[in-house]
């Protein structure tokens, strides 16, 4: 095997192992989500899923761009910043999480004081694993990183149906999850790191900047996320709540998918500062890719909506297929993370302005859409100001890499790949138009996994031609 395909071999391991890792336990709590809407009544299926919502919030908040930084940063300046700024760096953070955790417990709902205590402790682990965990995939242990989450997804599982077909109490439900969460950090923190030469980096001004603007962005980031559902969980009962929540409810995959993209791009991006060609190309093949796999899946799940609904929640949420119609619109732009060129090129100010462009227009938009539409009216609201934040970080990476806009995707692939998958579905539909529910949804899974094995065949077979060559 020759430099160029072991180099391109590797590249693929890596992407995989980091997929497979992470994908696991998102896919465990889909399925759970799923089994628990149709068992759990509107009230607690409301009272499981805030848990979620919280849980995402504060652990962004007290994390503060943490996890970012490891993947964005050599990681050898990176503990020496950390070393010489050790007091200001550990006080900040510990006033940040105090602070978090005790707006969470003064401010949560439906939760009673003994189970808000048990999710602060839930909280406090997570937040530890997820910095371990980066600083795993960092140092290239993608592959241990998978063979723990493997058990730790059997074991996740385990205790939500324990406690599901036993006697269901989320209080005990939680206190499981610590008690899982706690041997997966164990396990983490059992594999020898290597030790890290340290290294001197100039402008640490700058970086600390960088840090900032990064943390910001996050917690604007899942501001946004989580908003719509934030405003009404408030607004609404919890039985209308958890209608909406499966609405909107963004199917895990397609989040992941970018998760992995972005933090393989920040990796090798950290690596290629020096040549922005590169940092453009493997900026494409993100495209390529991910819209081989989104497309499909994205006409799958507007096509047969009503069968899935009905079908996966056996009729229970069909209230929720409006919601679900607009909010899935946010998928199409699941085919890259926009904002990794200034990350990498510590444009963290242009990345925190988009966060804060992203919010402001959505807030508007609610406020006028709501009266009009009601909850359609808030998805509506979160999607239009998606769209914006989107186009505002490709135009500004345009200017960093100084290329036109346009040049920044491969536009005319993706307008073929989008319009070929339109007109398959729109001729599957129409064809299984007078079939049973199961059928066409059997059908159109099927059909769907043969379009995107032939998409992502295609495409790695020309990966494997191309003679890009990831630099020693």
């Amino acid at each position: 095997m020759n430099e160029t395909d072991y180099n391109k071999t590797k590249l693929l391991q890596k992407s995989f192992w980091l997929f497979a890792a992470r994908a696991l336990p998102v896919i465990v709590l889909l399925i759970i989500s799923i089994i628990y809407s149709r068992r759990l009544s509107y009230n607690n299926y409301g009272a499981f899923q805030s848990v979620w919502m919280y849980t995402n919030i504060i652990n962004i908040i007290i994390s503060f761009g943490f996890s970012s930084v490891i993947l964005s940063t050599n990681l050898s300046f990176l503990f020496l910043f950390i070393k010489n700024n050790r007091k200001l760096i550990t006080r900040f953070y510990t006033a940040l999480s105090v602070t978090g955790l005790i707006a969470f417990f003064f401010l949560a709902k439906n939760f009673t004081t003994n189970l808000k205590l048990w999710l602060i402790i839930f909280i406090i682990i997570q937040n530890i694993i997820t910095v371990a965990e980066t600083l795993l995939i960092k140092r290239g242990k993608e592959k241990l990183s998978f063979i723990i989450n493997l058990f730790y997804s059997i074991l996740f599982l385990g205790c939500h149906l324990y406690i599901l077909f036993t006697n269901y109490l989320l209080l005990h439900l939680i206190v499981s999850l610590c008690v899982v969460s706690f041997l997966k950090l164990i396990a983490i923190l059992s594999i020898p790191a290597k030790k890290e030469s340290y290294e001197y980096v100039t402008s640490e001004k700058h970086f600390l900047k960088h840090w900032t603007y990064l943390g910001i962005t996050e917690v604007l980031g899942v501001i946004a996320k989580w908003m719509d559902k934030a405003f009404l969980l408030y607004l609404l009962t919890a039985a209308d709540f958890a209608v909406f929540f499966n609405g909107s409810f963004e199917i895990p995959f397609f989040g992941l998918l970018i998760s992995v993209a972005g933090s393989f791009m920040l990796i090798e991006f950290s690596e290629n500062l020096q040549s922005k060609n590169k940092i453009l190309l493997l900026f494409k093949e993100s495209f390529h890719a991910l819209s081989s796999i989104v497309f499909p899946l994205f006409f799958f799940l507007f096509f047969f909506r009503n069968e899935i609904f009905s079908f996966v929640f056996k009729n229970k949420y069909n209230n929720s297929v409006p919601i679900f119609t607009i909010t899935i619109f946010i998928l199409l732009l699941r085919i890259n993370n926009y904002s990794v060129i200034l990350q990498c090129f510590s444009q963290g100010k242009k990345i925190l302005l988009g966060s804060l462009m992203d919010i402001i227009i959505a807030v508007i938009l609610m406020m006028v859409l709501y009266p009009l539409m009601g909850t359609r009216g808030i998805a509506l609201s979160i999607v239009i100001s998606t769209y914006c934040q989107v186009l505002y970080y490709l135009w500004h990476s345009s200017k960093i890499l100084k290329i036109k806009f346009i040049e920044l995707f491969p536009a005319k692939k993706l307008v073929i790949k989008f319009l070929l998958s339109l007109v398959s579905y729109v001729i599957i539909f129409l064809l299984l138009k007078n079939f049973s529910i199961e059928m066409k949804l059997f059908t159109g899974a099927v059909f769907t996994a043969v379009f995107i094995f032939a998409g992502t065949w295609s495409y790695y077979k020309f990966f494997f031609k191309n003679r890009w060559v990831r630099p020693a």
